[in-house]
This record gives structure tokens, C-alpha cells and sequence, in this order.
């Protein structure tokens, strides 16, 4: 820190031209991540539904169609069964077999067609489209179809596109268009905060500075890493809601911290170098929980997930690097002039209001506070674990899931067509069984095969297709493929008695294999980020008790998020607040465990800025009461607006069309909300009271080993 210190207080210049030009290349690299993104990525390559996928695209000549074309026959031309129908359609069926990357085509028009492809007043009909590859693969052949074939009449006929492949591709154009909306609400909100925060427009203007070069530079790593590996396309979103809220957060702190410094007569280049030394490690501290929180979902072998812990942890340490690189050399150039154009004290003096004299930190509303709950810790802490309690008891009833076309808005084509396919096709290919037959199966075996999953409840049709060693067989469900009935189907179809083993593809078994991976993987997940969590606590404290207490408060506080995400969004309730979208009956699957992630995360960002300055009073003062009071007083004011800012910079995400990011900004807006004000103004003072000078209880060996590696912001 010391060397970060000098070269800011030596070299100002330097560091800013320094990150300017690395912001540029990043800008210039950065530009063509959009084009890049994917829409989904959220199988397991390794599953068996996966292993289906692979098995089909190398033995079989057709596999689950990912495009489904809509086919509206208009009252004056007839039915689907019309003769100048019938030969529009088998035009258009060639016509799209001929498409480059698409490998297989089947309508209600082709040779052995089925009855299931048209519905049931014969006025419309369906053609299903394979296209094999990996997901950009599918989606430059899939925004081919859509330039040619959306929004046009072919013939008699009006064609709309739809299906998963489709879904993914309008999901990434959707996100895009959210984003400006965000950026367009939050930003002018976050700017008038600042100021009023802040004080002065240079101060207020330094977060978004810090945002703008950890959101850039983001932006020029991710684009490099989809050369490697797809990359989600909501990645952009949570990289710009993570930039801008820890701009904000690390921003508070060392702009506070600066400012302290300056009021007790230090130079400039003393109070930067001391921002630097104190703050700044503080800063590095908090940032490395977020990097260890974030990091365990590359456990999880989701490209969705995975995608965006690269964007997290690219942001964060960008974030980090910024705030104790180019904010100390920025506060040296400005120095005395970052209070510059201060637009409350103008206000005061229209207004003809005295400067408020300063204040003791014995008349602060959050040492009052901390004093209050201190006072009688069983009734406050009390009342608030059943808030807590009360909030988190829907999250007894989660259901996770993956979602489809439903997450869109209904103004959205292939949500339309999903839409149609649901309320009017009993049976698609869209929700169909990929059952493969993965060894040799002579042709008896087969035929009884295929009678006993005919036979079974829902299945509406099968169809086979023998291979070179094993079968393919297409089953035709009457279900929504995540419901109830699709996956006790799918336990049916897997118990069959065959000659081989069955590899079951499709969007159930898809599904199936999902949340059985996140489910396997979520208890190391979270024993990893708990086990990281204490060890560094431990080295910032030197407490076994306090790293301990922040785990089980912050699992506490999310529990109490998680009851209010399953009552919002997987039970439908409050619409009127966070806006309108479809509940399905259960949580998108990987959203829990991102929020988790990232709260979790972020609220042990808020713990680290609460207990340095705790831990400091401590160490001055000797008594923990008075070092909750006075910590909580240093610190209350800064955590609050940060969490406040941050709260609004995820909830800007609220306005999302996409389920999935209404559901993560209102999730992650509901955990930073929840930890700064119950969990860190009320619970952490009365258990502190309570455990008393327990709280900093070590055994002898671990403070001898705390006496080696201990971090202190002083």
C-alpha cells in the first residue's frame, strides 16, 4: 500500500494517463462483445442430456428442433389441407432445408408428417428446424432465418419464429435494450444522489468515473474471453450494476476517509497517502471477499454461470485496482478543490440557512442507535431475528427450474409463439423426448421398447429411427416440459427395461440435469465461501467468534431474501411493485445461486467496512460496547448510502423485460437492502453486546499465527 501510496502522491499524471489509455484499447476491444454473447448456457456439458445432444449430432441425421416456425393459414386461403397451402408449405419446408447449418426439417407438409404439426381447426401449422452446433453456431444461422423469414408473408402464408434457439436470440436483444432503459433511469438518479451525498459535483462525479473504467475494462476482458468460451449475455448487465455500485461503495469510503484526514489539518499528499494506507487496504480486503464469493460458482459447469463469475471477478479487482490507483491520484490533483461547486452549500446560502457547526459523534444517529440496541440486545435482536424469521419462511417452498420463452415479454415473437404452441399443439416437438438407445437393440427389442413408453401416461406419440448400434426414439408428450408430470414421465422413460443404455435428451431431461448439478455442487459451493470467509475475517480481526457470527448473519439475511424472491416470483405476488412478468411455479435455477454468490459477496463487503473501523475503536478504546457505538457511527453513514445506491443501481434491473434480471436486480436489491439496515444496524450490535469481550476470543496458537499475517486498515 505504501507503494501505491507514493506513486499516487508522486506521479498523478502519470497514473491517470496510464489508465486512460488502457481504458481506450479496452473501449476499442470491448466494442463487438454484444455480437458475441450467448443467450443461454445453462446445461452441463457433462450431463446425460448433453451426452444425448452429442451422441444425435454424430449417429442421427436429426435431433430436438431449436426453431419452430408458426405457420398462420388466413381465412380466405383455407385450411393447412387446401391444396395451394399444401404446396406453400412443402416449398417452405425445402426452401428451409436448404439453408446452410441447418440439418434437418419436418412440417406438418413433409412425407409421414404428423398430426400433432397442425391444430385443431386446421388453420395453423408448424415446421421444426434442427440446427447442430454450439450456441454462436445456432445463432448466426438463427438471425439468418429471422432477417429472412420473421415478419414476412410467405405465399398465402404469415410465417412467425419461435422456439429455444429463437428465445436465446430475442432473450440478447431484449437485455441490450434493457440496459439503455437502466442506464437511462439510474444514472440521472444516481448523479443527483451523489451530489447531495457528495456534497460537491467533482466528488460526486468520482464513482461514476470508477464505474465507467471497471465496466469498460470488463467489457475488453469479456470480449477476449469469447474467443474461448461462450459468454452470457447477461453478463452486461450485472457488469454494469457491479461497477457502478462498487464505484460507489469504494468511492464512499476513500472520499470519506480522504476528507477526515484533511478536517484534522493534514496536507494533501499526507491525507492521500494515509487514504491510501487505511481505506485503500480496507478497499482491497473487501474486494478480495467478492473475488472468493464469486469464484465458487466456477465450480458450478454451467457457461451461464461461469460467464458471469468472469465478469464479477473482472469488474471487482477493476473496480479495486481503480480506487487505489486512480482515485488517490485524482484526490492528489484536485486536493482541496474536490469540494469544489458544492451545490448543498449553495442551496443553504439561497435559502439563507447557517453552515451546520460540526458534530460530535455522540449526537450521531447511528451511535444513538448502536447505544439503543446496546442497551437491551435480547429485545432488539429479538424482534429482529423474527423479522428475519417471518420474511424467510416462503423459501421453504423453493422450486427451482429452468424457464423458456415465458421469461420474455408477451410484445416478444417467439414468446407469441410459445404462447400458441401451448394453447393449441397438445403435443410438440418443442417439449418432445430424445430417447437414445445408446448400444445394440435388435429390431424386436426395439418394437417392445417402443410399445412400453407408448403406453406410458402423457406420451402422445412415438416415433423411431434405427441407427448403426442403437435407436432413436422421438417421444411426443401432452405436458409443459418442466412440469410435474414431464419429469415423473421422464423418471418413467429412464426406468424402461432396454437391451442398452438410454441417454434422454430434451428440454425435461435438460431441466433434470441442470438442478441436479446445481444441487450437487451448492453445498461445497457454500462450504468453500464460508471456510474463505472466517480465515480472512480471522486475519482482519484477529477473532475466531466474529468471522463466525458474519457467516451465520449473512446466511440468516439471505434466507430472509430468498423467502421474498419465491413469494414474488415463483408465487406471483406484487407485481404492482417490481413490475408485470409470468410465474411458472418456480425459480430460474441458476439465478438463486448468483444471488447467493454476489450478496453474499457484497455483504461481507459491508461487514469488512463496519468491523475495520469497530476493530480500530476497539484497539483505541478497549471496551466493545463503545467500539460498536463509535464504529458503527464512523461507518452507519457510509454503508447506508452505499447500500442505498447500490440497491438502486440493482433495481434499475427491475425494469428489465426478462424475468431473469427483474428476478436477480429485485434479489440482489432485497440482500444489500436487508444486511445494511437489519443486519448491520441491529443484529451485529445486540450479538456484539451480548458475546461482550467473547467476541475477540482466539486460542493462544491462532493469535500467535494472528500476530504473523494480521491486516488492519492501520
Amino acid at each position: 500500500m505504501k507503494v501505491l501510496a507514493h506513486v499516487a502522491v508522486g506521479r498523478p499524471r502519470t497514473v491517470v494517463a496510464v489508465v486512460v489509455l488502457i481504458l481506450v484499447l479496452a473501449g476499442l476491444g470491448g466494442a463487438s462483445l454484444q455480437q458475441r454473447l450467448s443467450g443461454g448456457g445453462f446445461w452441463d456439458a457433462d450431463a446425460e442430456s448433453a451426452r444425448a445432444a452429442q451422441v444425435l449430432g454424430s449417429e442421427y441425421t436429426t435431433g430436438t428442433p431449436n426453431v419452430v416456425v408458426l405457420i398462420d393459414v388466413p381465412a380466405e386461403a383455407g385450411t393447412v389441407d387446401s391444396p395451394a397451402v399444401v404446396a406453400a408449405g412443402q416449398r417452405l419446408t425445402a426452401e428451409l432445408g436448404r439453408v446452410p447449418g441447418v440439418r434437418s426439417v419436418s412440417s406438418y407438409w413433409s412425407t409421414g408428417s404428423s398430426e400433432f404439426l397442425r391444430n385443431g381447426d386446421r388453420t395453423r401449422a408448424l415446421t421444426a428446424v434442427d440446427i447442430p452446433g454450439d450456441e454462436l453456431v445456432v445463432d448466426k444461422v438463427v438471425t439468418e432465418l429471422l432477417d429472412t423469414y420473421r415478419d414476412r408473408d410467405y405465399d398465402m402464408l404469415r410465417l412467425r419464429l419461435g422456439g429455444a434457439a429463437v428465445a436465446y436470440h430475442d432473450v440478447t436483444v431484449q437485455l441490450a435494450h434493457d440496459l439503455k432503459v437502466s442506464e437511462a433511469v439510474t444514472v440521472p438518479i444516481l448523479l443527483l444522489l451523489l451530489v447531495l451525498i457528495f456534497g460537491s459535483l467533482i466528488a460526486a462525479g468520482l464513482p461514476l468515473l470508477l464505474g465507467l473504467v471497471s465496466i469498460v475494462g470488463t467489457f475488453g476482458i469479456l470480449r477476449l474471453l469469447t474467443e474461448i468460451t461462450p459468454v452470457s449475455s447477461y453478463a452486461l448487465n450485472l457488469t454494469t450494476v457491479l461497477g457502478l455500485g462498487l464505484g460507489i461503495d469504494y468511492s464512499l469510503l476513500l472520499v470519506s476517509r480522504f476528507r477526515e484526514e484533511r478536517a484534522t489539518g493534514s496536507t494533501v499528499p499526507v491525507a492521500v497517502t494515509t487514504t491510501v494506507r487505511t481505506a485503500g487496504r480496507t478497499v482491497l480486503f473487501s474486494a478480495a471477499t467478492i473475488v472468493i464469493a464469486m469464484s465458487a460458482m466456477l465450480i458450478f459447469p454451467m457457461p451461464f454461470l461461469r460467464s458471469l463469475a468472469a465478469a464479477c471477478l473482472s469488474v471487482t479487482l477493476l473496480a479495486a485496482l481503480a480506487t487505489v490507483t486512480l482515485l488517490p491520484a485524482l484526490l492528489m490533483l484536485f486536493g482541496h478543490r474536490i469540494d469544489a461547486l458544492d451545490l448543498r452549500r449553495g442551496v443553504g446560502r439561497l435559502l439563507r440557512r447557517p453552515r451546520p457547526e460540526p458534530r460530535a459523534p455522540e449526537d450521531g444517529f447511528w451511535y444513538r442507535t448502536a447505544r439503543r440496541v446496546t442497551a437491551r440486545p435480547l429485545v432488539f435482536g429479538g424482534a429482529a431475528l423474527l423479522i428475519v424469521a417471518l420474511l424467510g419462511l416462503p423459501f421453504t417452498g423453493l422450486s427451482l427450474g429452468l424457464t423458456d420463452d415465458r421469461a420474455l415479454p408477451t410484445t416478444v415473437e417467439s414468446r407469441q409463439v410459445g404462447d400458441v404452441l401451448r394453447a393449441e399443439f397438445p403435443a410438440t416437438t418443442a417439449g418432445q423426448f430424445d430417447v437414445v438407445v445408446h448400444g445394440p437393440i435388435t429390431p424386436a427389442e426395439l418394437t417392445a421398447l417402443t410399445a412400453h413408453i407408448t403406453d406410458l401416461p402423457h406420451v402422445r406419440a412415438v416415433r423411431t429411427q434405427p441407427g448403426a448400434t442403437g435407436a432413436h426414439l422421438v417421444v411426443l408428450p401432452d405436458v409443459d416440459p418442466y412440469s410435474d408430470e414431464a419429469k415423473t414421465l421422464l423418471d418413467d422413460i429412464r426406468a424402461s427395461p432396454a437391451p442398452a443404455p438410454l441417454l434422454i435428451g430434451g428440454a425435461t431431461a435438460e431441466n433434470a440435469d441442470t438442478i441436479a448439478s446445481l444441487t450437487d455442487r451448492l453445498p461445497l459451493a457454500i462450504t468453500l465461501i464460508a471456510v474463505a470467509m472466517i480465515v480472512l475475517l480471522f486475519a482482519f480481526t484477529g477473532s475466531v467468534i466474529i468471522p463466525v457470527k458474519a457467516v451465520l448473519l449473512n446466511v440468516l439475511s439471505l434466507s430472509a431474501t430468498f423467502g421474498a424472491m419465491v413469494y414474488i416470483f415463483q408465487e406471483g405476488h406484487l407485481k404492482w411493485l417490481v413490475g408485470d412478468f409470468t410465474e411458472t411455479g418456480h425459480l430460474a435455477a441458476p439465478i438463486p445461486v448468483l444471488v447467493f454468490c454476489l450478496a453474499f459477496g457484497l455483504s461481507m463487503d459491508y461487514e469488512v467496512f463496519l468491523l475495520s473501523r469497530i476493530a480500530e475503536e476497539y484497539r483505541v478504546r478497549g471496551n466493545t460496547a463503545d467500539a460498536v457505538a463509535y464504529g458503527l457511527e464512523r461507518t452507519g453513514r457510509i454503508v447506508t448510502a452505499a447500500a442505498a445506491l447500490m440497491a438502486i443501481v440493482c433495481l434499475g434491473l427491475a425494469f428489465s423485460q426478462v424475468t431473469f434480471t427483474k428476478l436477480m436486480g429485485v434479489g440482489l436489491a432485497l440482500a444489500v437492502l436487508m444486511d445494511a439496515t437489519i443486519i448491520r444496524g441491529v443484529l451485529v450490535p445486540a450479538l456484539m453486546r451480548l458475546l461482550g469481550e467473547a467476541n475477540w476470543w482466539a486460542p493462544a496458537f491462532l493469535r500467535r499465527a494472528h500476530s504473523r499475517i494480521a491486516i488492519r486498515e492501520d
